[in-house]
């Protein structure tokens, strides 16, 4: 629980708490549901006044799917400083491990979009576009040619990533490093049948 729980704070500070404490039961057990009780609890506050500062359980799912959309946009960004390859394989890790830390976030997120909310569709879609364009110019990056074909074939391949974790959190079957090498491995399988069609 927070040492600041008791103190009075300006309602950013008071926002901030309470996000950070959703972050702490989302680490603590990536499979449990986040409810208001629990994150309240985490954070030393009434439920009550969670939803004071936030008005609402749907918008507080907002704020914490938002905070997690923005910290995987930044775990997943491309690092210069490696080779092209690397950047790839490094990224799409990064974005594998940050949905393995908040699995049931990610399920409602997706959830949640497919079921026609529109701030978290919009939210959602962002993600993908930033991580798909990523994904793109690394492929550039290495030397293929960005045809059609090739940036159809990468928008595609994420949905296939999405749609792997999915059922990867309802039934574990693989380990986690299996699951990092099956996403990275079917991104270059679909730019072989891409480059092969082009032959």
């Amino acid at each position: 629980m927070s040492q600041l729980s008791g103190a009075r704070l300006r309602p950013d500070q008071r926002r901030a708490q309470i996000l950070q404490a959703a972050r702490r039961v989302l680490l603590a057990d990536p499979h449990r549901e986040l409810t208001v009780e629990l994150v309240a609890a985490e954070a030393g506050v009434s439920p009550a006044l969670l939803f004071h500062y936030f008005g609402s359980k749907k918008k507080f799912q907002y704020a914490v799917i938002e905070e997690a959309a923005a910290e995987v946009m930044l775990r997943t960004a491309p690092d210069p400083t490696l080779p092209p390859d690397e950047q790839l394989r490094s990224g799409i890790r990064a974005f594998v491990r940050a949905v393995l830390e908040a699995p049931q976030l990610y399920r409602a997120t997706l959830l949640m979009s497919a079921a026609g909310d529109p701030e978290i569709r919009a939210l959602h879609s962002e993600l993908r576009q930033v991580f798909s364009r990523w994904v793109i110019d690394a492929v550039a990056q290495r030397g293929v040619e960005i045809t059609p074909v090739v940036e159809l074939a990468c928008h595609g391949w994420q949905g296939y990533v999405e749609q792997t974790l999915l059922v990867w959190i309802d039934d574990p079957v693989v380990s986690p490093e299996a699951l990092e090498r099956l996403c990275e491995q079917s991104l270059d399988a679909i730019l072989t049948t891409t480059s092969e069609r082009a032959e």
